[in-house]
């Protein structure tokens, strides 16, 4: 079964550049009946399953080819935390759900898809104590398959780094600002790598393996607006990589282009995609200027949500005035997404959050109406 997972997913990589374009129409639509509407969710890589959760830490699973309800359980006894991420902690084998609450606390659960059978594996805090005249931590984390790694942060001074493995601290980085932190991204290439953004605007790009950390600090947003999603853009996977270390073919292509193929790779590490609340995106190569080299300025004040897919060339944001819109690496706009499909035409909520699938062009979006709609590329057959 891991082997079939890992040929699928490494040819479905392979299609993914050709396919760009979402439908206005979503492939399905979930009402979650969450009563504060969906805070974040997740779509599941090999199975037809979206995850989402609320503000009172809400926890259901849907399977979203059948349209019927998997699961719905609480995520703890303390619903006014809030739930800041959902992830997926060993996806291509028995996946664990590692759900992060915004006062920092996390709890990972596997059997989380079968009704009545979720089971807590492990639950830590992963940061500790405020800024000063913070009144909340507004915890923020990612997780690095590739390291085994979980990152959190927050308004604190640090970024924690945690081996989920051992369930043990293995560091803690100084942030280097005096704003809080509002997005993480650990790169899913590079195992050392991670960049997080600040309430101010600003980035700030580490290397957790090097005794100083902090390698760039910039600020390509003009407005001091929080940083709301950022990602670093599609690049090469690590099991691409240890396939070209084998394949001629790879050889004769980085001959053609004059590099080797660690100079190839070290093309992928430092581009990066962040969005402001300003409602901006900016492209930035860290490793050649501080500063932007694409400029989108995708929404007026009123940015909610970025995804960036882990692969395929596309990016995807979402605005409080109820509206989605998809763009190319290179800024080209792809769609905008305004209505459910419906006589009525109503238009879709406020945009809460947004994920892709990791190996499809599948884009899940939910909303501070409830509803959690799943759209996907021109050329996919109806479901």
């Amino acid at each position: 079964m891991l082997v079939d997972r890992d040929w699928k997913k490494k040819n479905v990589i392979n299609e993914l550049t050709a396919i760009s374009k979402l439908n206005n129409n979503p492939i399905a639509n979930w009402d979650t009946r969450f009563e504060t509407g969906t805070k974040t969710a997740l779509l599941h890589p090999f199975s037809p399953i979206v995850v989402a959760a609320d503000e009172n830490e809400r926890i259901r699973v849907w399977n979203y080819e059948e349209g019927t309800l998997l699961n719905g359980f609480d995520n703890h006894d303390f619903p006014d935390k809030g739930i800041s991420k959902l992830c997926l902690v060993n996806e291509l084998d028995d996946s664990l759900l590692l759900v992060a609450s915004c006062d920092g606390s996390v709890r990972i659960w596997k059997n989380y898809a079968t009704k009545g059978k979720q089971k807590l594996v492990t639950a830590f805090s992963s940061i500790q104590g405020h800024k000063p005249g913070a009144r909340d931590l507004n915890a923020v984390v990612d997780w690095q398959q590739q390291s085994g790694c979980l990152y959190a942060s927050g308004e604190v001074s640090t970024v924690s780094l945690w081996d989920l493995e051992k369930e043990q601290l293995v560091r803690s980085i100084p942030s280097e600002s005096e704003c809080g932190v509002t997005a993480l991204s650990a790169s899913q290439v590079h195992g050392s790598q991670l960049v997080a953004g600040f309430a101010d605007g600003s980035l700030r790009l580490y290397d957790v393996r090097s005794p100083e950390p902090l390698v760039l600090a910039t600020r390509p947003h003009q407005k001091v607006e929080r940083v709301v999603g950022l990602s670093f853009q599609p690049g090469l996977d690590p099991s691409k990589v240890a396939s070209c270390n084998l394949s001629l073919n790879c050889q004769v292509f980085f001959s053609s282009l004059s590099l080797s193929q660690g100079q190839y790779l070290f093309l992928f590490l430092f581009q990066v995609v962040s969005a402001s609340q300003a409602g901006d995106i900016q492209f930035l190569d860290l490793r050649t200027s501080r500063d932007t080299y694409l400029t989108i300025d995708a929404h007026r004040g009123s940015l909610t949500a970025l995804a960036v897919h882990r692969h395929a060339p596309i990016i995807a944001s979402g605005s409080a005035k109820q509206l989605i819109k998809v763009f190319s690496l290179e800024g080209e706009q792809l769609g905008r997404i305004l209505y459910y499909p419906s006589f009525m035409g109503q238009k879709i909520g406020s945009v809460s959050c947004l994920a892709f699938h990791p190996y499809q062009v599948l884009l899940a979006a939910g909303a501070v109406d409830s509803l959690v709609s799943v759209y996907t590329h021109d050329n996919s057959p109806a479901r």
